[in-house]
C-alpha cells in the first residue's frame, strides 16, 4: 500500500498557522515579486480569487472582502515541510518527498487491512495538525496514481480514503479523466474525442490504444488504475547544471549595486551546489535589461560572460570572485538591468583534490568552514550569515509594511518586491512569536 499526504491550501495554511486570528478567513500568497496569485485557501476561492490571477486585477477585490495577502515565504514554508516530513517518518518504512507540500510513504511489506491503515491516516492527519498546524488528506492505494486519486476524493470522508478493490469501479466511473495524475485536460479531451468518458473507461482501455493515444506515460496510467505499479519512487539525481536568477524590483543602472545582487544570487547558488555534494568548474554570469518589458530597442541589452575556475570548487568567495570578475565585462552604463543569472556548470561530485603547490590542509579548512556556514543556514534560515558585498544596504532596518522610498543620493531597493512578508517564524530568533 502506498499512502499520499498532501497539505490542504499549504501555502496558505503555513501563514495562517502563527496567525490564529486568521483562521476560517480568506488568505491568499503571491508569487516573487508579488506579481501574481500562487496559492489561495478554499475561502477565498469562494470568493472568486483564482491562481493564475495577476495581483493588481484582484488588490480592490482584496480589500473589499477582507483577503489576507502575504508575499511567498520560503523559508517558512520550507521549515513547515521538513517539520511535517520528519513526522512521515516515524511511520512509513519509506517516503518519497514529491514536492514541498506532498509526499508518498510507501508501506511494500505490510500486510495490512484497509481498517489498518485508516487508522494510521487519521493518526498522522491528528498528529500533524496537533504537533504542527498543518491541516493534511491522506488517501491510499496499491500505486501512486490510486493513491494520488483516492487523496483528492478525501475531503469528502473526513480528511482519509483508503483503496478499497471491491468499490474502486464505482468511484472511477465518477471521476473525470482530466483529475486522473498524469491526463490533464488536454490529454482527457482526446481520450473523449476517443469515447473514453470517465477514468473507469480509462482503465479499461486497452494498452495499445492508451499507448497510441497517451505514449508510454499514458500506458504507465492505465496500468496503475488496473493497480499495477509502474510509477517507481522518484529519486532526486544531482543537477548538471545549478541556476540562480531572480528580477529586480526595480531597474538597476549601478554597476555596484547590481554586483550586490550578483554576489547574492552566486551565495544561493553555491548553496545548492554544496547541498547535493558537488563542486563546480565554471560559472557563467547573464544581464538582462529584460526586453519583453521595452518597447524602445534603443533600451534593450542583454550579455553574457563565462569563466573557468582553476580547479573545481564549492568555497563561496572563490566562486563569487570569478563570478565579479565577469560582471565589468558585460555591464554596458546607461541602460536599467531587470535581472541577473548565475549557471554553474562543470559539476561533479565532490572529491579531494591533490595537487602539488597546494597544501591539502587549505581544502579542509575551507570545507570545514562551509559545512559550519550551511549549518548555520539550516539553523537559522537563508543567509544568516553572508558575504558584505551580497548585503543590500538598502532597507535592511525597514520594519515589515513600512513604505520604502528610492533616495535620490543613496542605495536602491533592487531586491525582490515583497511587500506582505510574514515574519520568519520558525528560523529567525528575531521573528518569534512574544507572549506577553
Amino acid at each position: 500500500m502506498i499512502l499520499h499526504a498532501d497539505g490542504n491550501s499549504f501555502y496558505a495554511s503555513c501563514e495562517q498557522i502563527y496567525r490564529p486570528d486568521l483562521r476560517g478567513k480568506p488568505v491568499l500568497v503571491l508569487s516573487n515579486n508579488d506579481g501574481v496569485v500562487i496559492a489561495e485557501n478554499k475561502e477565498a476561492k469562494a470568493l472568486g480569487v483564482k491562481r493564475g490571477d495577476p495581483y493588481f486585477k484582484v488588490k480592490d477585490l482584496c480589500q473589499a472582502r477582507g483577503i489576507s495577502v502575504f508575499s511567498s515565504n520560503y523559508t517558512l514554508y520550507a521549515d513547515i515541510s521538513k517539520r511535517i516530513t520528519s513526522i512521515y517518518m516515524e511511520y512509513a518504512p519509506d517516503i518519497e518527498e514529491y514536492s514541498i507540500d506532498e509526499s508518498f510513504l510507501f508501506f511494500d511489506d505490510c500486510k495490512w487491512s484497509k481498517r489498518d491503515f485508516e487508522e494510521i491516516g487519521f493518526d498522522l492527519k491528528n498528529r500533524i495538525l496537533k504537533e504542527v498546524g498543518m491541516p493534511i488528506c491522506v488517501g491510499g492505494g496499491p500505486t501512486k496514481t490510486l493513491a494520488k486519486l483516492y487523496n483528492k476524493k478525501a475531503k469528502l470522508h473526513g480528511g482519509v480514503f483508503i483503496y478499497d478493490p471491491a468499490q474502486v469501479d464505482s468511484l472511477l466511473q465518477e471521476t473525470d479523466c482530466s483529475t486522473i495524475w498524469g491526463i490533464g485536460p488536454a490529454r482527457a479531451e482526446i481520450l473523449k474525442r476517443q469515447g473514453v468518458e470517465n477514468a473507469l473507461m480509462l482503465k479499461n482501455l486497452p494498452l495499445y490504444e492508451a499507448k497510441r493515444l497517451l505514449t508510454i506515460q499514458g500506458f504507465a496510467t492505465v496500468r496503475e488504475l488496473n493497480g499495477i505499479r509502474m510509477i517507481d519512487k522518484v529519486v532526486r539525481l544531482k543537477k548538471d547544471v545549478i541556476t540562480s536568477s531572480r528580477q529586480f524590483s526595480v531597474r538597476l543602472y549601478d554597476l555596484n549595486t547590481i554586483e550586490s545582487a550578483l554576489v547574492q544570487y552566486t551565495q544561493l547558488a553555491v548553496e545548492r551546489l554544496r547541498a547535493q555534494k558537488s563542486e563546480c568548474g565554471a560559472v557563467n554570469i547573464y544581464l538582462s535589461t529584460c526586453n519583453y518589458y521595452l518597447d524602445d530597442p534603443s533600451q534593450q541589452y542583454s550579455n553574457g560572460g563565462c569563466v573557468f575556475l582553476p580547479r573545481m570548487t564549492s568555497y563561496t568567495p572563490d566562486i563569487v570572485e570569478a563570478a565579479r570578475a565577469i560582471l565589468p565585462k558585460i555591464f554596458r552604463p546607461g541602460y536599467g538591468y531587470k535581472s541577473i543569472m548565475v549557471t554553474l556548470m562543470k559539476i561533479l561530485p565532490a572529491a579531494y583534490q591533490g595537487e602539488l603547490w597546494i597544501n591539502p590542509l587549505e581544502d579542509v579548512k575551507k570545507r570545514n568552514f562551509m559545512e559550519g556556514l550551511d549549518g548555520l543556514s539550516a539553523e537559522y534560515g537563508r543567509q544568516v550569515l553572508s558575504l558584505a558585498k551580497g548585503i543590500s544596504s538598502y532597507g535592511k532596518n525597514k520594519k515589515i509594511g513600512q513604505k520604502k522610498e528610492t533616495p535620490k543620493n543613496g542605495p536602491v531597493n533592487w531586491e525582490m518586491k515583497r511587500e506582505f512578508l510574514s515574519p520568519c517564524w520558525t528560523t529567525r530568533v528575531s521573528d518569534l512569536p512574544k507572549v506577553w
